[in-house]
């Protein structure tokens, strides 16, 4: 009897091992077929084809988000500093002042994010507060921040990604950090940082760069990070977890200064005697950073591509394999360097999104265009 009920416990302890490792394999099946689902599918280019055009009499767009819905929003500048709201089709359906104060609802800076439960984070860095809106743009609640900063950005936990401002060794100049907090404003990481600002010298003459080094960052729908000193081609990329994943470098050299160059930056008029510009011989490299679906990344290149319309864009798989040189349709401000600024175009699932100007800067458009995967 005692060898038979040995013999029965055994065949229950395999049973139970086997049903484990079935479940195992059924997980991880599944789980690699989430994946091959979008990380699995291989391309070799894609183009861009627009499908929506957004104009109006004497308006001037600065920024450009997307909601949960796909509806479009347009921060204009200005007094009234307008914020108009579009549906997927274009058509106009509300329009908002943000009204400047320091009560609820009220704002002095504006840097909003919308999450995909349809509520709006806003930034008011010049205040360091944090409120959050309902759809309705109703308030629910309102957090101190610790931090000055500039471009919120927000990961599926609702952690915030920005640039924070903080003082430099040289009162003239800021240090400029990319840094992770939590929903509470917790900081949880700092992962690059550097300064911006003329330098003076011994001789009380101050130095700026023409060029002055950016931080670009973007978060993906898996909250990996992407971020890079536009300085040279070198992109980082971060995971969830908070580790280092890979870099996606590049030895190419950027293209030369050129005189239109010069002629777009330079001031017309001499700041004061003792100001030098430093010119430097190379623009940098990486002008703007978007996840795109099938986790491949787009990388806007300082670069000129052929047609001037387009800009020079790489496409990179998730193995930071450079797959394609892509002509992206070229947007306002796409080469703004003398300060951290958030981009005019972003992306959402597979569509792309723009503020477009003409050659004088007096006609403006919010563009759409569907990606094409080939």
């Amino acid at each position: 009897m005692t060898n038979f009920f040995r013999f029965r416990r055994n065949v229950l302890f395999y049973k139970v091992f086997l049903g484990f490792l079935l479940l195992r394999f059924l997980v991880f099946a599944a789980s690699a077929k989430g994946q091959s689902a979008d990380a699995g599918q291989k391309f070799l280019n894609i183009t861009f084809k627009e499908d929506l055009s957004i104009a109006q009499e004497a308006w001037f767009p600065t920024q450009i988000y997307v909601d949960h819905e796909s509806n479009i929003y347009v921060l204009l500048s200005g007094k009234e500093r307008e914020f108009i709201r579009f549906d997927p089709q274009g058509k106009e359906i509300s329009r908002r002042q943000i009204v400047e104060g320091q009560g609820p609802g009220e704002f002095q800076g504006f840097d909003p994010v919308f999450t995909d439960d349809g509520r709006v984070f806003i930034a008011d860095w010049s205040q360091r507060r944090l409120t959050v809106m309902n759809k309705s743009f109703q308030v629910e609640k309102i957090t101190k921040l610790d931090l000055n900063g500039d471009r919120l950005a927000m990961d599926s936990k609702s952690n915030m990604y920005f640039l924070a401002y903080k003082a430099a060794k040289m009162r003239s100049r800021n240090k400029v950090v990319l840094t992770k907090c939590d929903p509470n404003g917790k900081i949880l990481r700092e992962y690059a940082e550097y300064e911006w600002g003329p330098r003076e010298t011994a001789s009380g003459i101050y130095e700026d760069d023409l060029f002055r080094t950016q931080m670009k960052f973007a978060i993906d729908s898996r909250d990996n990070l992407y971020f890079s000193l536009s300085s040279k081609y070198d992109i980082q990329v971060i995971g969830a977890d908070g580790l280092p994943k890979r870099k996606i470098v590049s030895d190419v050299k950027p293209r030369k200064v050129a005189q239109e160059d010069l002629d777009k930056l330079l001031p017309n008029k001499p700041r004061r005697v003792s100001y030098k510009y430093i010119i430097p011989e190379h623009v940098p490299y990486i002008a703007d950073i978007f996840p795109l679906k099938h986790s491949y990344l787009l990388a806007i290149t300082f670069e000129k591509a052929d047609d001037g319309g387009f800009l020079a864009g790489d496409l990179i798989d998730i193995n930071g394999n450079f797959v394609a040189r892509v002509k992206v349709p070229k947007y306002h401000n796409w080469d703004f360097l003398l300060a951290p600024v958030g981009s005019r175009a972003l992306c959402r699932e597979d569509n792309f999104y723009a503020i477009k100007s003409d050659a004088d800067e007096e006609k403006f458009w919010v563009k759409r265009y569907k990606i094409v995967w080939e």
